[in-house]
């Protein structure tokens, strides 16, 4: 199925930090080598995310004592091992993810920004490109797809970086959208042209990078239903009449393996295909969306 309905993919854990860099002197890459292989057999691209994200990260990392220049370092050192040992196959890298507090203009707390603050952004995008001068450069997040303090804080960091010349080649909107029962809560059509305008005016691309649109699974009503359908049409039609925005990747195949269930019980129904690997109207809405 992944083979036949899709071109590009994203392994959505076994690059984090906690599965490629368990120990400080130690990297594993064979799974992720296995589906790089899986990719190139298939006529495929491959993303790699991520390289500096809150979580997922070992104890190794997060429960030691850092001094700047030493996880500089090892910031540096990570990206680049994991980016040089994929050095011209992965088609475009989600350096950092989730950088920004939800509803605000500062920076969540974590590892990096706890001892580094906002420098540890730029020091892992020069360290991609360093590693790697052919891959695309992303800065990944959630909740930046409609107008707020949270888009403002990554607009203007990309929009900063283009001005001094950090490396920096797209903006990936993750799209973990909810549908309410009465059919509110994802945004429409309009809401995602206005966000792609305004981050294509920096001359980025735009990926759209884990697209799911879940619905409370008790009974979901009509109204919700409808609404799923039409989320994805209309991030599929926003996306394919923006030039900026070249890729459209759902986070997950099928229902039955998607992160939803464990992370917020009652929903889910969120893909395209349902456990036994039918296609689902969810999947026609996506396709109604890109012209048929």
């Amino acid at each position: 199925v992944v083979a036949k309905e899709f071109n590009m993919f994203t392994p959505g854990n076994v690059l984090k930090w906690d599965a490629v860099h368990p120990s400080r002197a130690t990297y594993n890459y064979s799974k992720p080598d296995a589906m790089l292989a899986f990719a190139q057999a298939n006529g495929m691209k491959m993303r790699g995310h991520t390289l500096a994200w809150v979580n997922q990260n070992p104890s190794w990392l997060t429960s030691a004592t850092w001094s700047a220049d030493t996880l500089t370092q090892v910031l540096k050192d990570h990206i680049a091992a994991v980016v040089g040992h994929y050095k011209g196959t992965i088609y475009a890298w989600d350096v950092v993810n989730e950088a920004f507090i939800d509803g605000a203009a500062t920076l969540r707390p974590n590892v990096w920004s706890n001892v580094l603050g906002r420098s540890y952004i730029e020091t892992a995008f020069r360290a991609a490109r360093a590693a790697d001068p052919a891959t695309l450069l992303f800065y990944n997040d959630y909740n930046i797809e409609t107008a707020g303090a949270k888009q403002d804080s990554a607009y203007n960091l990309i929009a900063d970086f283009k001005a001094r010349g950090v490396p920096i080649d797209g903006i990936g909107f993750q799209a973990h959208f909810l549908v309410n029962a009465d059919g509110t809560g994802a945004p429409n059509k309009s809401q995602l042209q206005a966000t792609f305008a305004r981050f294509a005016t920096l001359g980025i691309k735009i990926h759209i990078t884990e697209l799911d649109v879940r619905v409370q699974t008790a009974s979901p009503t009509t109204s919700a239903l409808n609404a799923q359908n039409q989320a994805y049409n209309d991030i599929a039609s926003a996306c394919f009449a923006a030039p900026a925005c070249e890729a459209l990747i759902v986070w997950g195949v099928t229902d039955s393996e998607s992160w939803i269930p464990g992370t917020f019980p009652g929903w889910g129904s969120a893909l395209l295909f349902d456990g036994a690997l039918s296609r689902k109207s969810t999947y026609t809405s996506v396709k109604s969306g890109i012209g048929g």
